[in-house]
């Protein structure tokens, strides 16, 4: 685990004017996570939900440093989520302060209004598996809510969302985008300390006016504590919906693991069921929407018809690009109904190549991939 540099004391303030923007000023910055245009937000929600998320903010903040000592200028409730993620990674307990100059909580309400009841919020990206949880609820015929969580992820969010938002529409699921400021430095693997949490409680306070029962997130959790994350972790998961349940909110998080090459395999199923486009309309790229095109023209040169048939934004050399490619060959998707076998050769070598050249994907490639990719080299 690392730790950008373990400070001795945080002092996070809440602002006076928005109960949901929080942040501290660090060494070279302020960081801050707020949630922007906050007038509709958690309005007539349970209070203590609206609090257990100011603690998992503060623990958001937190997380690249694990201070001994925590000062807010409001009361933390639910100070033992914030325990149990430092017992996690072997931290002692911190201290916690609150500073003389305590702002009040703002806890909206208004009259209320009636919603269509909605069985299911789902935590939705634009990505597989977010597009796999959506699509499976419609093939099921039960109701199904998106909320996208904006610059959760700082780098091409914007494009994430206008995705989000198109698929929802294409599919006639009712859709939320709540935006953040996040300057935050939970970023990357070890954003996984706190992230899937704080979106979990987002996407359940979002959608608790419609009544909805559960709220869906990828799965894939581990009972191993030192081979995950704190938010990867089963029983920390165990933890937080007890907390959940006691905020009075009436929902459980639950995670989905729909697997990863057979994500897509089932996804072609779903589109020939439904009648409807899936896989063209997933934000499937990590790369940089400028570097897109650069990346393309190797695919563009070598396989014409593989790249004739991936959408645009898809970049096919990084790898959720590699993972969409494989997973559309090995399981036929008919839009590659021509592709030759050269084209395939020719995708199977340059990704092996590609594993060589890049060894710090390991972390990424898993065994679902390495098994199919050695099924199409054979």
């Amino acid at each position: 685990m690392s730790v950008s540099e373990r400070c001795h004391q945080i002092s996070v303030n809440l602002s006076p004017i928005n109960s949901f923007e929080l942040g501290f000023l660090g060494k070279k910055q302020l960081h801050r996570l707020v949630i922007d245009k906050p007038n509709e937000f958690a309005i007539n929600t349970p209070k203590l939900s609206q609090d257990l998320l100011r603690t998992v903010s503060v623990a958001h903040l937190i997380a690249p440093y694990f201070p001994e000592i925590i000062e807010t200028n409001f009361g933390i409730e639910y100070r033992e989520f914030i325990d149990e993620l430092y017992k996690f990674y072997g931290y002692k307990t911190p201290t916690f302060r609150t500073s003389d100059e305590r702002v009040k909580i703002l806890y909206k309400t208004k009259d209320k209004e009636d919603f269509s009841q909605i069985s299911h919020a789902n935590a939705h990206s634009g990505g597989l598996d977010s597009v796999f949880r959506i699509v499976n609820n419609l093939i099921n015929k039960e109701s199904v809510l998106a909320v996208h969580l904006q610059n959760l992820n700082c780098r091409g969010a914007s494009n994430e969302a206008s995705a989000s938002s198109q698929q929802c529409q294409e599919w006639g699921v009712p859709f939320e985008n709540i935006k953040l400021i996040n300057s935050t430095e939970s970023t990357n693997f070890d954003t996984m300390r706190t992230r899937d949490m704080f979106l979990a409680l987002v996407v359940g306070i979002s959608a608790y006016k419609y009544g909805v029962k559960d709220v869906l997130i990828e799965g894939g959790m581990s009972d191993d504590p030192s081979q995950c994350q704190f938010t990867e972790y089963t029983k920390a998961w165990e933890m937080f919906n007890k907390m959940i349940e006691s905020t009075g909110l009436n929902l459980e998080v639950k995670g989905v693991d729909p697997g990863d090459i057979e994500t897509i395999g089932e996804i072609l199923k779903f589109e020939k069921e439904l009648g409807i486009e899936i896989l063209p309309l997933i934000q499937n790229c990590f790369s940089s929407p400028h570097q897109v095109g650069n990346n393309r023209r190797k695919w563009e040169r070598e396989t014409p018809v593989l790249a004739e048939s991936s959408s645009y934004h898809w970049c096919g050399s990084c790898y959720k690009c590699r993972r969409m490619s494989l997973g559309r060959i090995y399981y036929a998707d008919p839009k590659l109904g021509n592709i030759s076998q050269n084209e395939i050769n020719f995708f199977v070598r340059d990704t092996y190549q590609w594993m060589k050249n890049y060894p710090h994907n390991a972390v990424l490639v898993s065994d679902s991939f390495k098994d199919h990719l050695e099924s199409l080299n054979r």
